[in-house]
């Protein structure tokens, strides 16, 4: 059945929108939106009703719904001011009232088709197989609106997040040519994943009002059909570059979190016999920044089997690097009984780099294990590596506020990159856990010993189960005058790690001399052991 009102026409057996007779460009769940309403024009359609039918009641917000509204209203020539073709009904939903007519035989041949909307798309007789690595194509981002500045704006925001994630070699990313072709069909988001060969698409919107856009993006499972993810993001114009880029980077982050997440809980689905090097990495991922011996072991065999299978698999070699660093943190052993896996953690980070000279969790690795055998400055120049390759990486911005306060240092770079991390992944447990930490021992070579106790206790909040949150809460009540209290916190610290001692922990220790020496009188003062 086809629908035509005023120049346009929606052909429903090929889905496509076509005005004045030449086929217009659409999203697949804006057509789908579009055909529902014209399939329903004597009623009104309420949020819920739209949601159940055209999203399959998957969970959206009321901006994104909005946002497709928009989407719809100018892909028909409508607007929100003006409402010719589909109407808010205000508190009950939206209908569409232009006029009509239906035609059961639909158009098969139209002479003034474009070259490009035919290109022979059916002639793909089977789905591309997918890539091992995590693979995404990123869709034109469609201007809402009548605005030159919004279909400029649109297409350099496009293509700025595609060159952003094609730099992150941990992600296949479909070239912007074959992904713009695609975006010009009205394919299911299946069928566009099949073509390309990708398991995720990210879809935007942007609109433009006066100095203001709004720019709203989701990313779909193209394999299952499915929205993992939408967000959107208000700006005033004031400076166009640095919106852009601030909006690029915000999503370009959002996606590696989202996708990085779909994978992991992907491997979780997989027998452990199936998995391969890429399944394997993301299960490690789960238990790599767990604060406990036997999760660190898991970690670290999953990244050993990844390399074992792909030796040149640069992410899973950091990630090793990782659990060896991670093994001396956790265990406590005196530095020079853990000397065999600091040396293997700086190989293995090493070695990473060496395949990828673009991998930052490489540089990461290598950093945070130069870090914890005490040469700051060296460490810190590698993090800084790190985020020169990939401003982003949230775990970088940590270590390199880490760094800064372990050279007593404590300038604003110190805070900016704690505030920054925290703005890229607000609910990520384990880097609230250690933004506390760090801002706690701010306060504590600040000599303010009350603040650097509410620093802690709020990081208890994030992970309650790392003995050093104790210690340092235990150090702070000492500082202060409550010894039983601080006495009550190393006790608990000790619980979590019978064999702590003070000679134990002195790779953690600050390297101002003044700190260093101020920290270490009071964890032995609330009973922390010297040594064995």
């Amino acid at each position: 059945m086809n629908f035509k009102f005023g120049s346009y026409e929606v052909i429903t057996d090929t889905r496509e929108l076509l005005h004045e007779g030449i086929p217009q460009s659409i999203e697949p769940l804006i057509f789908k939106l579009l055909l529902f309403m014209l399939e329903n024009p004597d009623r009104v359609l309420s949020r819920d009703e739209l949601i159940e039918t055209v999203w399959e009641s998957r969970i959206i917000s009321d901006s994104a719904l909005s946002a497709s509204i928009s989407a719809a209203r100018h892909v028909i020539g409508d607007a929100g001011n003006t409402q010719k073709c589909i109407k808010t009904i205000s508190g009950s939903g939206y209908r569409f009232i232009a006029e009509f007519t239906c035609d059961k035989n639909p158009i098969t041949i139209r002479e003034n088709e474009s070259q490009a909307t035919h290109f022979p798309f059916e002639e793909l007789q089977e789905a591309l197989v997918l890539p091992d690595k995590p693979s995404i194509a990123v869709l034109d981002f469609m201007p809402i609106g009548n605005s030159e500045d919004g279909v400029f704006l649109a297409a350099g925001l496009t293509t700025e997040i595609n060159s952003a994630l094609a730099r992150l070699p941990h992600f296949f990313v479909i070239a912007r040519s074959s992904a713009s072709i695609l975006s010009q069909q009205s394919f299911s988001s299946k069928k566009i994943g099949q073509h390309l060969g990708v398991r995720y698409l990210l879809y935007g919107t942007l609109e433009q009002a006066a100095r203001r856009i709004r720019v709203t993006f989701s990313i779909v499972d193209a394999t299952q059909d499915t929205e993992i993810w939408s967000e959107h993001f208000d700006r005033s114009l004031d400076d166009i570059f640095q919106v852009k880029d601030d909006i690029s980077n915000a999503i370009v982050r959002a996606a590696d979190i989202t996708i990085e997440q779909a994978e992991i809980e992907r491997a979780f689905l997989i027998p452990t016999e199936d998995l391969s090097a890429w399944g394997n990495y993301h299960r490690g991922l789960e238990y790599k920044d767990r604060t406990n011996l036997k999760d660190v072991e898991i970690a670290h065999d999953y990244f050993e089997k990844a390399v074992t299978q792909d030796t040149r698999f640069s992410r899973a070699y950091a990630g090793l690097a990782y659990t060896y660093t991670n093994r001396c943190l956790l265990d406590h052993k005196p530095i020079k009984d853990t000397d065999s896996n600091m040396r293997k953690s700086m190989e293995y980070a090493q070695r990473s780099i060496d395949l990828c000279g673009r991998e930052s969790m490489g540089y990461v690795s290598l950093g945070r294990a130069t870090l914890y055998i005490n040469k700051i400055e060296k460490g810190l120049s590698l993090i800084n590596q790190a985020i020169a390759y990939y401003p982003n990486y949230t775990h970088s911005l940590i270590l390199k506020a880490q760094a800064i306060s372990r050279l007593d240092v404590y300038d604003k770079q110190l805070d900016q990159s704690l505030d920054l991390s925290l703005r890229l992944n607000p609910h990520c447990r384990m880097d609230g856990f250690i933004i506390n930490m760090v801002r706690a021992m701010t306060m504590f070579h600040k000599k303010q010993y009350d603040k650097a106790d509410n620093f802690i206790l709020r990081s208890f909040h994030y992970n309650d189960s790392y003995y050093l949150a104790y210690a340092l809460a235990a150090a702070c009540q000492q500082k202060v005058g409550k010894e039983k209290e601080a006495q009550q916190y190393m006790s608990k610290a000790l619980e979590l790690l019978p064999n702590c001692t003070l000679d134990s922990c002195e790779r953690l220790m600050p390297e101002a001399k003044e700190l260093r020496e101020t920290i270490t009188q009071a964890l032995l003062d609330s009973g922390m052991p010297e040594a064995n």
